[in-house]
C-alpha cells in the first residue's frame, strides 16, 4: 500500500492533473460564506441563504445579497425537491475521480422565487440519457468523510 503525503493546491490545472493521476475526487474546501450550507449537508439537510431584508434566496452563497446588496441573512431549511435548470453530460471526465460518464446539472428549488437559485449538484441513480430540463428531482446525501457529505440529486419518487 502506497500512501501519498504530497500537498496538492486543486485550484490549478496541475493539481487537477495530479488528483486525476491518483483517482482522488476533489472535495470541497467551505469558507466562512458556504460553511453554514456544508455543515446543513453533514446533518443530512438542504440549506439555503435568505436575505433578511429583501427575502430573496441565494445560492450559491455570496458575502453579499445580489439582489439588494444587503449582508444580513440567515440560512433555512428547505424541502430538498427542485427541478433541473440547466445539465451536462461530462464524457471526457474532465474531474478527477470519476471512471465513467456523470452528470453535472443546476438544480432550481422548489422554495426559490426565481430560477437564480441553483445548487451545482451531480443527477444519480438515473440513466445518463434520462435526464433533462424541467425533470423533478430530489436531495440525498452522500457522506464522502466525517467532515464532508455531498449533497446530490436523483429523480423525485413521488
Amino acid at each position: 500500500m502506497t500512501i501519498v503525503s504530497e500537498t496538492i493546491n486543486t485550484q490549478t490545472r496541475e493539481g487537477q492533473e495530479r488528483l486525476k493521476e491518483l483517482g482522488i475526487k476533489p472535495i470541497p474546501e467551505p469558507d466562512d460564506v458556504t460553511r453554514p450550507y456544508w455543515d446543513a449537508a453533514r446533518s443530512h439537510e438542504l440549506h439555503i441563504r435568505k436575505c433578511l431584508d429583501c427575502s430573496k434566496m441565494q445560492h450559491p452563497p455570496r458575502p453579499a445579497c445580489p439582489s439588494c446588496g444587503s449582508e444580513k441573512h440567515e440560512w433555512v431549511k428547505v424541502s430538498g425537491d427542485g427541478v433541473v435548470y440547466t445539465f451536462i453530460i461530462d464524457y471526457r471526465l474532465m474531474v478527477p475521480g470519476f471512471d465513467k460518464p456523470y452528470v453535472v446539472a443546476q438544480v432550481n428549488p422548489v422554495e426559490a422565487q426565481d430560477d437564480t437559485v441553483r445548487v451545482v449538484t451531480n443527477v444519480i441513480d438515473c440513466p445518463i440519457e434520462s435526464v433533462y430540463i424541467g425533470m423533478p428531482v430530489e436531495v440525498v446525501f452522500e457522506d464522502v468523510s466525517d467532515a464532508v457529505t455531498l449533497p446530490q440529486f436523483r429523480p423525485r419518487t413521488a
